[in-house]
């Protein structure tokens, strides 16, 4: 493993925050959906929330299974510090 630190950069920070609203964007569209259509509220809330985790799910599935370009399952292990 070598000695240097990358600290990560602002994008890599904010990875996160934008799968997170994404996910709050897909939960608010259904939930505005369901109140347009049956006018009840709670009912839009719960549709809104089934969707936000819903999609959170799916977002999170389909990054686990992309591979970063040029990098291998080895390389990333070294850089992990996997290495055996």
């Amino acid at each position: 493993m070598s000695d240097q630190q990358h600290d990560p950069t602002r994008r890599q920070k904010l990875k996160p925050f934008e799968y997170l609203l994404f996910a709050g964007g897909v939960g608010i569209f259904i939930g505005l959906i369901v109140l347009m259509s049956v006018r009840e509220v709670v009912l839009a809330l719960v549709f809104g929330g089934i969707g936000f985790i819903a999609s959170l799910l799916l977002i999170a599935t389909l990054m686990l299974a992309i591979k970063p370009k040029g990098r291998s399952s080895a390389d990333l292990d070294k850089r992990d510090g996997f290495e055996q």
